[in-house]
């Protein structure tokens, strides 16, 4: 979600529609009623996409080789450069204040570039989720399931809560976090993880 009713996406088509297998960037300004491509239609699936403003990152599999990268764009997805990640990518946070600051996490640890992605250094040894709802509020929700909460951009970090639970996705919105379930549960925290409680089930 970039703004009002505004929404990137990526991924596969509905079987029923006339659509390459990869849907490259697309976006939707109706709340995703509808969708039209942005562009690399056909040829790039990503599995982690992050906008702020203009600014898009996105880690994908190429349609022809199957080999994944870090894309990033400027112009809201229209031209890309690649970039070339520290390892696979389970998620990426974008500093609200500072689009080419951003942490990332692969399968193994966490890590931290300040030039949009050409750069990258070690942070941590836990990987997981990210949301970073101010440059002063970045939030991780592990594979196991604790909440922290870093202030210094993933130099430290302070435990916050469990939310029982593997998590599938994690968002921000204003004050609250929600996270989502591998079985479709989703819970909200509106005081910075401490604390989730179940706002819908499947």
């Amino acid at each position: 979600v970039v703004g009002p009713d505004r929404f990137l996406g990526s991924g596969h088509p509905d079987g029923r529609e006339n659509l390459p297998p990869f849907l490259g960037l697309i976006e939707s300004r109706d709340a995703g009623k509808t969708w039209k491509p942005i562009s690399l239609q056909g040829q790039r699936d990503f599995h982690v996409l992050e906008a702020a403003g203009t600014r898009v990152y996105g880690f994908g599999a190429d349609f022809e080789t199957r080999d994944q990268a870090l894309l990033v764009s400027s112009d809201g997805g229209r031209q890309w450069f690649t970039r070339k990640p520290p390892e696979p990518l389970l998620d990426l946070a974008i500093d609200p204040g500072a689009p080419d600051r951003v942490v990332a996490s692969g399968e193994r640890r966490l890590y931290g570039s300040a030039d949009g992605g050409v750069k990258w250094r070690p942070l941590g040894d836990e990987p997981g989720l990210l949301a970073w709802a101010t440059s002063d509020k970045l939030y991780l929700v592990g594979l196991d399931g604790r909440t922290r909460v870093s202030s210094t951009g993933g130099e430290g970090w302070e435990t916050m809560g469990l939310i029982d639970g593997e998590p599938a996705a994690l968002a921000h919105h204003g004050q609250d976090l929600y996270v989502a379930l591998h079985d479709g549960t989703v819970k909200r925290s509106s005081d910075g993880g401490r604390q989730w409680s179940v706002r819908s089930r499947p």
